[in-house]
């Protein structure tokens, strides 16, 4: 791998990654201590695709980069895209309340830990839990899109 160009490696994580990526992670990535360099790296990327008049762009978003289709394409595209894309931590919090249809978020903050919270939110807002008020905390159920996104199927009666 040490022969492999290290910008090609970064426009390779930008475009696998479905969220911004730091020039730590590129350091980890790539090797390169310099952070000064990844980020001419990540400029000179940059730059190419907006140079090629490509669809694509690479835009900085705080500290963090993220590779995208521009604006004007979007709608035409837009039916193509992933329907959605969940965090690790997400998935496994998903799952955790797959398992247990109608858990107290209270009670699955208490089994897996506070960072729930943040999970919790992302599976709501992505439309694969939904979130009923029980006194001071809420139950989470999982929806019609995600029976249908993971094609749950109901288990024989025994």
């Amino acid at each position: 791998m040490a022969d492999l160009n290290e910008k090609k490696i970064i426009e390779a994580a930008l475009f696998i990654s479905a969220r911004e990526l730091s020039l730590e992670e590129f350091r980890t990535l790539t090797g390169i201590g310099a952070l000064g360099y990844l980020q001419n790296l990540v400029e000179e990327l940059r730059k190419e695709y907006e140079n090629s008049g490509s669809a694509i762009e690479i835009i900085t978003i705080g500290d963090k980069y993220l590779m995208r289709v521009r604006n004007e394409y979007v709608e035409r595209v837009k039916q193509f895209a992933q329907d959605t894309e969940l965090s690790k931590n997400a998935l496994r919090t998903l799952a955790y309340i797959a398992k247990k249809d109608g858990i107290l978020k209270s009670d699955l903050a208490n089994k897996i830990g506070s960072q729930i919270y943040q999970d919790v939110h992302e599976v709501i807002e992505k439309g694969f839990v939904t979130a009923k008020k029980a006194g001071r905390t809420s139950r989470l159920f999982v929806t019609e899109k995600f029976k249908k996104y993971f094609q749950q199927v109901e288990a024989p009666p025994q």
